[in-house]
């Protein structure tokens, strides 16, 4: 197991290396990440200009919501983002080449192809979670509760891109369009899950189960009502939907057909 982890560690570390050495393509990715949510900031600070909250929810809350969610978005974009290009190598038949690979091919996968404007989004997201909890005077355990939370945000998201990828093996295409489902709904949990119609928040809490990563903790520690016990539903969110994301995967590589060029 130790073997694998190295190898994946340094099939990782050298993608990075190569993006690195288009050191214009780097900065200018995260400018470019930086001016898309500073947008979408500017649209959220227009939409709460307007009020004092969102179904009681105030707009540092919101803003904590919107920064752990861009975060999240931006370490799936960092680690794991080659997840992306699955339904072009479908049609094209380079993944041919990753099956004959002496490694996971999932795992191989997701961690070769890290994208650099990823830094504007984990920077942009950590800095207004952190001036949120700042302005909130949250407690000292909610500051590492929030990066732990991030980071199973990150798994959760980039487990909704593997499961909608591997829908790509049956129904073949050569665009990755449909992934965007999971990364539209993400960007949908930027707001409190509780101004949505029921079935949306069922959805986004147990079957695409954005709100458990940050909706349900933050409600926890920032007084609205719940119980500790919700904390719980992250990390067992992790587990549940990696582990469907693992099965609809190997599903996927069951329907595969080479191209047999």
């Amino acid at each position: 197991m130790r073997d694998k982890l190295k190898l994946y560690w340094l099939a990782f570390n050298v993608s990075l290396q190569a993006k690195f050495e288009y050191r214009v393509d780097f900065i200018l990715g995260i400018i470019t990440a930086c001016m898309k949510q500073l947008s979408s900031l500017a649209f959220l600070w227009v939409v709460l200009s307007q009020t004092n909250n969102l179904n009681s929810w105030s707009r540092d809350e919101i803003f904590l919501l919107w920064g752990m969610s861009v975060a999240a978005l931006g370490l799936s974009e960092l680690f794991f983002n080659h997840i992306w290009m699955v339904p072009s190598y479908i049609v094209m038949g380079d993944l041919d080449r990753l099956l004959t690979y002496p490694v996971d091919s999932l795992y191989f996968l997701l961690v070769t192809r890290p994208e650099l404007h990823s830094f504007g989004n984990v920077g942009m997201g950590l800095t207004v979670a952190s001036i949120a909890l700042a302005h909130l005077h949250a407690p000292w355990f909610a500051w590492i509760l929030v990066l732990l939370l991030i980071v199973l945000g990150c798994l959760i998201y980039t487990g909704a891109l593997v499961i909608f990828s591997s829908i790509s093996f049956k129904f073949i295409g050569p665009t990755s369009m449909h992934l965007m489902v999971p990364h539209s709904l993400l960007g949908a949990t930027q707001y409190p899950l509780s101004i949505y119609p029921g079935w949306i928040q069922y959805f986004l809490l147990f079957i695409l189960p954005y709100g458990a990563f940050h909706y349900i903790p933050a409600g926890f520690f920032l007084g609205k009502g719940l119980d500790p016990w919700f904390l719980l539903a992250a990390p067992l969110a992790v587990l549940l939907f990696l582990l469907e994301a693992r099965l609809m995967w190997q599903w996927g590589i069951n329907q595969y057909e080479s191209t047999g060029s």
